[in-house]
């Protein structure tokens, strides 16, 4: 049973994507949500398989929330779904860290099957938005898909540490480190620490190991 928390800030929204989650057997909503501090309190509260986030909310819009579901280390995967298709804001809220991006207008077995996708490991991208996205994202350099601490986090990984190592050099917790590898490799589409390494070596900038003076 994959478990999916609901974040619009439209009720009639959020009641009628409840009940087309309650329609699939392998699906349960575990709560709805209008605004981003109950999306945040939510999913520290009820831990959800998936977050089904819209990007416009009062209190601050899906890719602040998303962002800091990423800062705080939730392996929480986000499955952005909203009416807007501009290109800058699909780049900028995948680059927070949205695992997938469909848009309202699709019909409720596009949305469920988007579900399942991110809870195992996929990336659904609405058609309409995919074409732009692939341009936007090839005018950017590689590794600009990283947040500023997952490539602390790659830096160490090239190195050959292991999380417990990660954990301690950067004061934060093993659980955490964990799930920054796990969206690490998700972004930049590797299987293992191997590949993320050489990733690593072929994109990244030569730098010194966080933590350690130059």
């Amino acid at each position: 049973m994959i478990s999916v928390l609901v974040v619009d800030d439209h009720a009639v929204v959020r009641a009628g994507l409840a009940a087309i989650l309650s329609s699939a057997p392998d699906l349960q909503c575990v709560g709805t949500v209008g605004d981003a501090a109950g999306a945040l309190e939510s999913v520290e509260r009820l831990a959800p398989d998936v977050v089904l986030l819209d990007v416009s909310m009062p209190g601050g819009g899906g890719v602040s929330v998303t962002q800091e579901l990423r800062r705080r280390g939730r392996p929480v995967r986000i499955l952005v779904l909203t009416s807007f298709s501009d290109p800058d804001l699909v780049v900028d809220i995948v680059q927070a860290g949205a695992d997938g991006y469909l848009l309202k207008e699709n019909e409720a077995e596009t949305i469920l099957d988007g579900v399942r996708a991110v809870a195992a490991g996929r990336a659904p991208i609405d058609p309409t938005v995919a074409r732009s996205l692939l341009a936007e994202v090839r005018q950017r350099a590689p590794g600009e898909v990283l947040t500023e601490r997952e490539r602390e986090v790659l830096e160490l990984v090239r190195a050959g540490n292991p999380n417990k190592f990660i954990a301690r050099r950067l004061q934060i917790s093993e659980r955490t480190v964990k799930a920054h590898v796990t969206h690490i490799f998700q972004r930049i589409g590797v299987a293992d620490r191997t590949q993320a390494a050489l990733w690593a070596e072929r994109h990244l900038r030569p730098a010194g190991v966080p933590g350690e003076r130059p």
